[in-house]
């Protein structure tokens, strides 16, 4: 048996619960010194089979081990994990914010939180039908590999959607590939609906699409300042999620402008 691997497999079972874990609280439990202790959490940390809460500096299990896990449900650990960051946003925007999941080549929506206006963006759990309608959506499928992408033009009614869509697959690259340079989309009254949104990516540490996190208000309350401000509180907002699972620093440039 190699110890190194016995010890992190028996660090993962010990945090294989709903409650955060302290260093110490896990080498107790473990009869592991504190500075091994600390050491693997932070080679799984940066796995993202550690989550870390710096506020309480504990541990909990991560989405990559949650994913290993055949009796998992990743998108409750998404929802746990986003919550927090999305009722942030929505105390600061007073819009709509939601998060959503790209899973099994369709968008599910993960969580959302409504605004509190007589006028508002609402959503429903489950399938997203016509992804590319969304500013959220088109962050989802600009991350994608391509053969991805191309599945999904070829069952997609491009060119029938409505305003401001793309007409055609390769003008939906175009798009694509555009929004995953500059690391957000934004969509006005797209398909005539009336809304204006932005969304931003949030990934783990091996460089793969999580969420994205999207906020929408009707056009009759936004304004292209009110969406630029937004744009930024969201891409800030995003990068501090993705470096909670050591994600790409490309994060962090957008959020400085740079």
């Amino acid at each position: 048996m190699i110890q190194s691997v016995e010890k992190a497999l028996r660090l993962l079972q010990a945090l294989d619960t709903e409650e955060w874990m302290g260093v110490r609280e896990l080498s107790r439990r473990l009869k592991i010194t504190p500075p091994t202790t600390h050491n693997m959490l932070q080679t799984l940390r940066a796995m993202s089979f550690v989550e870390y809460n710096a506020t309480s500096k504990q541990y909990r299990l991560g989405l990559a081990a949650i994913r290993l896990g055949a009796g998992g449900d990743p998108l409750n650990r998404l929802r746990i994990f986003a919550r927090p960051y999305i009722e942030k946003l929505a105390r600061e925007f007073d819009e709509t914010v939601a998060v959503f999941a790209w899973l099994d080549d369709q968008m599910i929506a993960v969580d959302w939180i409504q605004a509190n206006h007589p006028l508002v963006v609402t959503h429903n759990h489950g399938v997203i039908e016509h992804p590319i309608l969304l500013a959220a959506g088109r962050v989802l499928l600009a991350y994608q590999d391509r053969a991805v992408q191309l599945r999904y033009a070829a069952r997609e009614s491009l060119g029938k959607l409505g305003a401001n869509c793309p007409a055609d697959t390769g003008e939906m690259l175009q798009m694509l590939d555009a929004i995953k340079r500059e690391g957000f989309a934004m969509t006005n009254n797209v398909a005539d609906s009336g809304i204006a949104a932005v969304a931003t990516p949030v990934f783990d540490a091996s460089h793969h699409l999580l969420l994205g996190i999207g906020c929408s208000e009707p056009i009759s309350r936004s304004t292209e300042l009110h969406l630029e401000n937004v744009k930024k509180l969201l891409i800030e907002e995003t990068a501090r999620m993705t470096r909670q699972f050591g994600g790409p620093f490309f994060m962090d440039r957008l959020a400085v402008g740079q």
